[in-house]
């Protein structure tokens, strides 16, 4: 990687603010991997996101696994690489309630216009809840 780095290291630092739907989510970093390519990010779903039956709305914990694994691959891509998801597949294991969960993401394998991620969503006591397997296109200028 050049000596210039890409713009998802000053987010992931604090130095310039969450996406929007990373605050939403309530998305905080916990650990990050030297050099990128894994993370653990703890989200915060509310209320809010649940369905009738007071679980968190697939949709959601999707959205928390994707908000996951892009800034693991982001994060080992050249400044100005974009990525964006071009397929994600959930497993949903166990009905997640509102309140922190943990989510943690890995690249499975990269390429040069392609990645395949992997991630998992656990509680705070390490239960498997929900988990995801996605492909990315690299985009770089």
């Amino acid at each position: 990687m050049s000596e210039a780095e890409h713009r998802i290291w000053k987010i992931l630092r604090g130095e310039e603010p969450l996406a929007q739907c990373s605050e939403l989510l309530g998305m905080s970093v916990v650990e990050i991997t030297p050099g990128g390519g894994r993370m653990i990010f703890k989200y915060q779903p509310t209320e809010a996101m649940t369905n009738p039956k007071g679980f968190v709305q697939g949709g959601f914990v999707t959205a928390m696994l994707d908000d996951v694994m892009a800034p693991a691959l982001i994060s080992t891509c050249e400044p100005e690489t974009s990525i964006p998801t071009l397929e994600i597949k959930t497993s949903f294991i166990k009905g997640v309630q509102p309140g922190p969960v943990l989510a943690e993401a890995w690249i499975v394998q990269k390429a040069r216009t392609v990645a395949f991620m992997a991630a998992e969503l656990k509680s705070l006591e390490g239960e498997l809840l929900a988990s995801a397997s996605a492909t990315f296109r690299i985009i770089t200028p």
